[in-house]
């Protein structure tokens, strides 16, 4: 079987990393080559992160720009599908699929989104080109399931192999002592990503005067002026901790956490960090959205609450003072992110790609 990856991009983003992760688990299984874009700066970016030598790399594609970067795009993507012959192509990026317009009629396109949102008029009417749509959302799947030729469900995958069995104790670094209560934060700061919320949360927990932290990880262009400077205003500098962030201990840093607290999705819709959390065994508080409500389970596995910081702040202390229900969550938690394995979600994938197989050769 021959795959090829399509992505436009070159940053280590939400997005790219479960697709280069998938690269390299399907390269033990077949011919894999990647199309992206190539960095201002060698060796940085995705490409950086592909582990296995099977896989081959070509980064020649344009990461944004008009007609004329798509003119582009749609010569290279015509040389490589002539050269290579896939099997199947997998995009993830709507205009990576617009620039095939009748190319690579032997291959079996497929689309994956990493937004959980329904899709515009335009890029429905893009991904209508795919042969098989897949979405991360149960609730998804339904809206989308007359729209497509075939909607497949899968669950979000993770490497859940790069998990450390042992994790180094690593809270002296932020500060932190073994028996504060931490509530961990995994986001780029940025104004959608909600930071006023956890500062109104800190506010009540240092009112209660329990022994709860927040830790950061993470950092972003608006850092100072919507996380930093708010702390200072407040005086919360004792119970707002900034990581910075992380890569090589990015796991022994999520092992500081007690509890997570996630507000809303970054450039990847399947909340990556949170399913990562759920993976190491960590309880989830979350907002409420159609997507985390399907991989956390209100009072089972975390809690999913409303907007309303005394609420969030209720669900911390809650926790903080109840061991039994955190450890009952926890165990749960982990539960819930096996399911994200690639090893066994990657198995559904390549059974995908060989039904996908047999269809084109009996209907192109």
């Amino acid at each position: 079987m021959k795959i090829l990856y399509e992505y436009s991009d070159h940053k280590w983003t939400g997005p790219s990393q479960p697709i280069v992760e998938l690269c390299n688990y399907m390269s033990r299984r077949a011919d894999v080559m990647l199309l992206t874009s190539k960095p201002k700066v060698q060796d940085t970016g995705l490409v950086s992160h592909v582990e296995s030598d099977r896989v081959k790399v070509l980064q020649t594609l344009a990461k944004r720009g008009g007609i004329g970067a798509l003119v582009k795009n749609r010569r290279v993507v015509k040389q490589v599908v002539q050269e290579f012959e896939p099997d199947i192509i997998h995009f993830f990026r709507d205009r990576d699929l617009a620039v095939h317009l009748g190319n690579s009629r032997k291959a079996a396109k497929i689309f994956t989104d990493f937004k959980v949102a329904p899709p515009g008029f335009l890029k429905k009417t893009i991904c209508k080109r795919a042969d098989v749509v897949t979405v991360f959302s149960h609730k998804l799947k339904d809206t989308l399931q007359n729209d497509f030729k075939e909607v497949v469900y899968l669950n979000p995958w993770l490497d859940v192999c790069q998990i450390p069995k042992e994790p180094r104790n690593i809270r002296s670094e932020f500060g932190l002592r073994d028996e504060d209560f931490v509530v961990g934060l995994v986001m780029r700061v940025q104004h959608h990503r909600r930071f006023e919320l956890v500062v109104e949360v800190a506010k009540l927990i240092k009112q209660s005067g329990k022994n709860i932290k927040f830790l950061l990880l993470g950092r972003g262009p608006n850092l100072n002026k919507l996380a930093v400077e708010p702390v200072k205003k407040y005086k919360l500098e004792d119970i707002v901790i900034f990581g910075g962030y992380k890569r090589l201990d990015y796991w022994d840093a999520v092992h500081c956490f007690n509890v997570m607290f996630y507000t809303v999705a970054g450039s990847d819709g399947t909340a990556r960090a949170l399913r990562q959390c759920q993976a190491f065994g960590i309880p989830i508080i979350c907002l409420r959205s159609d997507f985390v409500e399907e991989v956390v389970h209100n009072g089972i596995d975390g809690f999913v609450v409303r907007d309303d910081p005394k609420e969030i702040a209720e669900r911390l202390l809650f926790l903080s003072s109840h061991k039994d229900v955190l450890a009952e969550f926890s165990k749960q938690s982990a539960v819930q992110g096996r399911l994200y394995d690639l090893e066994d979600v990657g198995r559904e994938i390549y059974k995908l790609y060989e039904k996908c197989i047999k269809w084109a050769a009996t209907h192109k």
